[in-house]
Parts: structure tokens; sequence; C-alpha cells
């Protein structure tokens, strides 16, 4: 008798702490269960949808594999524009300079031309336009 007195007793704070368990548990599920119910008739919704859209491309699969295709073709050819760009770039940093400095040249002998215009008596010149004027000459 005395060792069952002393097993209820070890035993009833267990077990009020089972039933504390129990109840939180119980109160977990009652405010999960209705979100958990939304969440899956949300999810059945999602999986109609795909199931309509994959039968709907199911149908249209030659014109969407003729679509991929143009797509697949539109992206080489813009990397295909892309690599024309970048060549084109590549040329007009080398040939940028060399056209500046002729230019830069170009404009050097006509502002030549033009002062010897100035020097000359009555407003022309001997030597033709273009030309340095020749080692004999006064100009």
């Amino acid at each position: 008798m005395i060792l069952a007195a002393v097993l209820t007793g070890a035993l009833l704070p267990l077990l009020f702490q089972l039933r504390a368990t129990l109840r939180s548990a119980q109160t977990v599920l009652d405010v999960t269960t209705p979100k958990l119910a939304r969440t899956l008739d949300e999810v059945q919704a999602t999986v109609r949808e795909l199931r309509l859209v994959t039968a709907g491309l199911a149908e249209h699969r030659p014109q969407v594999q003729e679509f991929m295709a143009a797509v697949g073709g539109l992206t080489t050819t813009i990397n295909q524009l892309q690599a024309s760009v970048r060549t084109a770039s590549a040329v007009g940093a080398a040939i940028g300079p060399a056209l500046a400095a002729a230019f830069q040249a170009f404009r050097n002998v006509r502002a030549e031309d033009a002062a010897h215009l100035r020097l000359a008596p009555g407003g022309a010149s001997e030597v033709p336009a273009g030309r340095p004027p020749s080692e004999g000459s006064d100009e």
C-alpha cells in the first residue's frame, strides 16, 4: 500500500504536466487547422491552374516550339550584332586618332595657305593651294 501511495504521488505531477501539454497541443491545432485548410485550398487551386496551363501548352506545342526557335534565332542575331559592335568600336578606337591627326594636319596646311595668300601682293599667290612654296620663291 505504501508503495502504491509513493508511486501515485510521483505519477501525479507527471500526469498534470502531460494534461497541460495535451491542452497546449489542442490549442495549437485549433488555431492552425483553419490556416492549413486555407493553404491546402490555395495549393489545390494552383495545381488546377497549372494543369490547365500545361494542357493548353500541350495543345499548342508546335507553336510553342516555333516561338522558342525564333527566340533562339533572335538571341543568335543579337550576339552577332554585339560582336560586330565590339569590332566596330575597336576599329573606331584605332582609326579615330589617325583621322583626327589627318584632319588637324589638313587644317594646318589650309591655315598656312591662307597666311601665304594674305602675304602675297594683290591678294593672289603664285603657289597653288596645298603645295609648299618652292625654295627659289620669295614666299
